[in-house]
């Protein structure tokens, strides 16, 4: 929680922060059953839950999902998700690239279903 407050976000590399890290990755590792001691709480969950913890062992899903909490940030701070490009070009970039998926452009990955109800929250301009 600290990190977060700090950074405004929990997207946490090894080279940021080793310890912190390697509790997440532990913490994924309960969630999924990799690890099973100590157990998983419901409590720990919703409290990491809260914080917009992604869950998942992909890379590529969990920095979909780091993303996706930073355009929630934007969007409540905004009011909408019209990033311009000299504010945060990277975000700028990942909207554009969802839209892409949206609209399926040759190459890219269509947007899953839980996906599309994520961006659907937040007023996607599709």
């Amino acid at each position: 929680k600290d990190y977060q407050d700090d950074k405004g976000h929990l997207r946490v590399g090894q080279d940021d922060n080793v310890n912190l890290y390697e509790w997440m990755d532990t913490q994924r590792k309960l969630y999924h059953g990799i690890v099973k001691k100590p157990i998983m709480t419901d409590n720990k969950i919703e409290k990491l839950e809260e914080m917009s913890f992604c869950w998942s062992l992909d890379g590529k899903e969990r920095a979909w999902y780091e993303k996706y909490t930073e355009a929630v940030e934007f969007y409540k701070e905004h009011g909408h998700i019209r990033v311009p490009k000299k504010i945060n070009s990277s975000l700028y970039n990942w909207i554009e690239s969802q839209g892409k998926r949206y609209k399926e452009t040759k190459g890219q990955k269509p947007l899953s279903e839980e996906e599309l109800e994520l961006l659907e929250q937040i007023d996607f301009p599709f």
